[in-house]
């Protein structure tokens, strides 16, 4: 039950950081994240033929080791290469089998599929789903399994895991799964829609992940095959090809099965192929990003820019080039501002649906060395891949049953859509591409290093993206990136796509209806009974003069907010525009402090230039919030079960109370700050401004507007004119 509480509080002491172990999810399975693992004595030939449709040869003779790591360690670090994270290749691929370890502890004899426990929550299927529910839940299980397996089986053919040889394993599964007379059968799609009357099937995704893998282990498996067992693969896929599909980054799934098949000799339909490519071409929006239904997310980077450039290089270059010259320029906008998306680290932030896929966010910093001409930093890219996979694979918290649980980092069931199974979290496979990239390729031979972070020193770096809405910030200061959307319509709060700010270090929480929300707005009409809500319809209006503005709406009667963000080294200085009509209790939350194994932060009130401000540190990390207009005052709270990375936190706030209506036009001002260390803030940091000038007026004749200096000298003028007609979404 959700819930909030007034932490303990101390005026103006040492602020105490806590660090300490991630709560974690109990692992039952004996042996997991060993890297002692078993090869295969069987002694095949890796290009023998399969002739058989039901291999026998699966399990490897020896037993895998026992011994039982819990998370991901680098061992014999490859710091020459590698002095960051210190990841070669070798170590990419002990990590595929480190996650594929606890898969296969699951799976119950070699010719049976893989079917994940259950993880328990709105995931499907659900029992009183139909059968192909059942069968689509074994299909995520299978092909997003493949994408981890395929690039080891091309690397290494005799490798086995669990005593599975994974060759084996998954040639007979692929086959079991096209073969009608097999328990394992997944269907057609055109005979499905027919009999359950709906015409849209998970089996669409799964499918061009499955294409996905025997492109990437084609030598191995794919030629392996029989030509009745090739035409039995690609009668299946074809169906699912030319099946309906959603009107979204989905039509990449046909176009990836459908390319796949013409590549190997089989008829599919052109004219339909050509629709999805110049749809998906025209879901474009400008700077790299494309329109995914009516987001812009992670979506545009792990499907669109992932399957993109893979589609190029086996296909699209031969076979459509003005296409894939469309596409390759795409990507290249897209390199030229995406990795400053992730912190210093390689971390990434936890933004938009389906999060639950993790490091797949690094994706096309890998594919886009699948194309002719990348801008990349080969070694900035591997770094950021590398930070991005250990950000996950080196918590204790990852693994719930021996694979990843369904949440950011632990199991959470608010980040959990009801499309997702115990198998969806490998789409963050998709990350392992980067094995299918050769040896020899500038991704695996650069030299790692922190790309643009040494130039930015303790400054910052921003970039505005106006085609979807984004700026995106590197904090030098901090090591985080910032995220703050613009184009997000949703006419109720959504955690998702609708905070103020995504902060690689510090993910943000679910509603609070019982108080301040973390990285929002929220407000309570006085005189009724009510819980807080938060703002909605996050709209982009232009970057001027430093100043970022957006528009939002506040619950209540034509109420609504113009915001002004001013970015400065380590945090930003807040000049939002009030239009509220009615009694109201509002508050403003800053990023949340998780309370790392049950230890809460540590938080402090005092006054600055005579500002109110509330400070809070805990697990190595520290945020700051001074009130300088407008504000009554801060305080901080506890939340239980709202954050992904412990089950009690801390979120500082500012609030206000106006107890009539329509009590005037207002502009709300203050200064939040944030740390990634367990040093101090410094007076001089929680107090940045030199001098405010408020103005009833703005020049543009726009009302409520600021003339702010700082004590660098940098001056800024707030002034929202016609921010009304500027907005878009």
């Amino acid at each position: 039950m959700q819930g909030v509480g007034q932490p303990h509080v101390a005026e103006d002491r040492p602020l105490v950081g806590a660090a300490g172990k991630r709560q974690k999810c109990e692992d039952r399975l004996v042996g997991h994240g060993s890297t002692d693992y078993a090869q295969s004595a069987s002694g095949d030939r890796a290009d023998a033929p399969l002739r058989n449709r039901r291999p026998v040869s699966i399990l490897a003779s020896r037993s895998p080791s026992k011994r039982s790591t819990m998370a991901f360690k680098v061992a014999d670090a490859h710091t020459s290469l590698s002095p960051l994270t210190g990841m070669g290749r070798e170590h990419w691929l002990q990590a595929g089998k480190y996650l594929l370890e606890g898969v296969f502890r699951h799976v119950k004899g070699p010719g049976a599929p893989i079917a994940l426990p259950k993880q328990p929550g709105k995931t499907y299927p659900q029992p009183d789903d139909p059968p192909w529910k059942h069968r689509a839940a074994e299909f995520e299980g299978l092909a997003r399994t493949f994408m981890i397996a395929a690039p080891l089986i091309a690397e290494q053919p005799d490798v086995s895991v669990a005593g599975y040889s994974l060759r084996h394993y998954y040639a007979d599964q692929i086959l079991r799964a096209t073969d009608p007379a097999a328990p394992q059968y997944l269907g057609k799609i055109s005979e499905m829609s027919v009999r359950y009357k709906t015409p849209l099937f998970q089996h669409t995704a799964e499918g061009a992940a499955l294409c996905l893998g025997l492109l990437m282990s084609r030598k191995v498996i794919w030629d392996s095959y029989t030509k009745a067992q090739k035409d039995q693969v690609a009668e299946v896929l074809g169906d699912y090809a030319h099946a309906m599909t959603n009107a979204h980054n989905w039509r990449w799934f046909n176009v990836m099965m459908g390319s796949f098949l013409i590549d190997n000799g089989y008829e599919v339909d052109r004219t339909m192929l050509l629709d999805h490519l110049h749809n998906l071409l025209a879901y474009y929006a400008g700077d790299g990003w494309y329109r995914d239904g009516k987001e812009f997310d992670f979506y545009s980077a792990w499907a669109f820019q992932f399957y993109g450039p893979l589609w190029c290089s086996f296909y699209g270059y031969q076979r459509e080039p003005r296409i894939a010259a469309a596409i390759e320029s795409h990507h290249r906008e897209l390199q030229k501002t995406y990795p400053m998306l992730f912190g210093r680290n390689g971390h990434s932030l936890m933004w938009g649906r389906s999060i639950i896929y993790r490091c797949a966010a690094s994706a096309p910093l890998v594919a886009a060395f699948l194309l002719r001409q990348p801008l990349l930093d080969p070694g900035w890219a591997r770094r950021i891949a590398s930070g991005n996979l250990l950000q996950f694979l080196s918590r204790h918290d990852l693994l719930c049953d021996g694979t990843p649980s369904l949440g950011f980092y632990g199991t959470f069931e608010p980040l959990v859509q009801a499309y997702s199974c115990a198998a969806s979290p490998f789409w963050l496979a998709k990350i392992f591409t980067a094995l299918h990239l050769p040896a020899d390729s500038p991704f695996w031979t650069a030299r790692e290093n922190d790309g643009d972070w040494p130039a930015i020193g303790d400054g910052h770096k921003t970039v505005v993206l106006n085609g979807p809405g984004l700026t995106v910030t590197q904090h030098g200061k901090t090591g985080a990136a910032e995220l703050r959307p613009g184009k997000a319509p949703a006419a109720k709060s959504n955690p998702s796509y609708t905070r103020l700010v995504y902060n690689t270090h510090f993910p943000g929480e679910e509603d609070n209806p019982a108080g301040a929300t973390a990285c929002a707005y929220s407000i309570r009409h006085l005189g009724v009974q009510m819980p807080f809500m938060c703002h909605s319809n996050l709209r982009f209006c232009g970057h001027v003069g430093g100043v970022l503005y957006r528009q939002i709406d506040i619950p209540g009667w034509m109420s609504h907010m113009s915001l002004a963000d001013i970015v400065i080294p380590g945090g930003v200085i807040r000049v939002d525009r009030l239009s509220i009509a009615i009694a109201h209790e509002l508050r403003l939350g800053h990023l949340p402090i998780p309370h790392v194994d049950g230890i809460s932060a540590t938080v402090v009130k005092k006054q600055i230039d005579g500002r109110p401000a509330v400070i809070a540190a805990g697990a190595g990390r520290s945020v700051a919030l001074v009130a300088c207009r407008s504000w009554d005052a801060v305080d901080a709270e506890t939340h239980e079960k709202l954050n992904p990375e412990a089950p009690t936190s801390t979120v500082v706030y500012a609030t206000r109370q106006r107890k009539t209506h329509y009590s005037g036009m207002d502009l709300a001002v203050c200064v939040m700050l944030h740390r990634t260390d367990e040093k101090p803030f410094t007076d001089s940091e929680l107090s940045p401004i030199a001098a405010m000038e408020y103005l009833d007026l703005a020049p543009s004749g726009a009302p409520a507007g600021l003339r702010l200096e700082l004590k660098t000298g940098e001056k800024f003028l707030v002034d929202f004119d016609a921010v009304m007609g500027k907005w878009t979404v």
